[in-house]
């Protein structure tokens, strides 16, 4: 809140006058807006009233304040949707990067795979960017994310369905990596448990 003295004219008040009422508004300011009247106690149609206390007010600087209250509340909210409007994901730390490619020489399609180290317990995030895989045509099909071992998927790293050319999607696997030899990307056929046709491979 502004100083009183922007809002009341001091000029024409004695100093123990203006040390009373600068005691006053420190008191009023402390014990805060009074509680409203019960319902039960207020007469149908009465209208409240109070005794109002003119006081000399300086008109300028209170207008003053309150156009500056608006410009700090715009200004506070456009930096707020400004700063929410850019935010970017949180960024990915690799350990290790893999490129992937397609199986039947199709042109265009590629992945890359992003392996971050391992947590304190022994899960394996990962990130996957793909491109050119065709959309699925119906609506149960998905992509499966494969570790390989002498080129069959044995461990499963998670689905996903693509959407436009570029596709991202993050996995996180608790299987000891390292004791696979690859990773392949499958069309999974609904209604199908077993790995399907394998698109995409490292």
């Amino acid at each position: 809140m502004s100083d009183l003295r922007d809002l009341i004219d001091f000029d024409d008040l004695d100093p123990e006058e203006e040390l009373r009422l600068l005691r006053t508004h420190d008191l009023l300011l402390q014990a805060g807006p009074p509680a409203e009247l019960p319902p039960g106690l207020v007469r149908p149609g009465a209208t409240p009233t109070a005794d109002v206390v003119p006081f000399p007010v300086k008109r300028r600087p209170l207008v003053a304040l309150l156009i500056a209250a608006a410009i700090a509340a715009a200004a506070f909210g456009g930096g707020y949707l400004f700063g929410h409007s850019k935010a970017k994901p949180a960024g990915f730390s690799a350990a290790h990067v893999v490129d992937m490619h397609p199986v039947n020489g199709a042109t265009g399609q590629l992945a890359v795979l992003k392996v971050a180290s391992p947590d304190s317990v022994g899960n394996w995030p990962m990130e996957m960017t793909v491109r050119g895989l065709p959309q699925q045509s119906e609506r149960k099909a998905y992509y499966e994310l494969w570790l390989t071992k002498h080129g069959k998927p044995l461990a499963l790293c998670g689905t996903f369905r693509v959407h436009g050319d570029t596709t991202t999607v993050r996995f996180s696997v608790s299987y000891q990596v390292r004791k696979y030899d690859g990773w392949v990307v499958t069309a999974q056929v609904p209604g199908h448990a077993e790995p399907g046709k394998v698109v995409l491979t490292t």
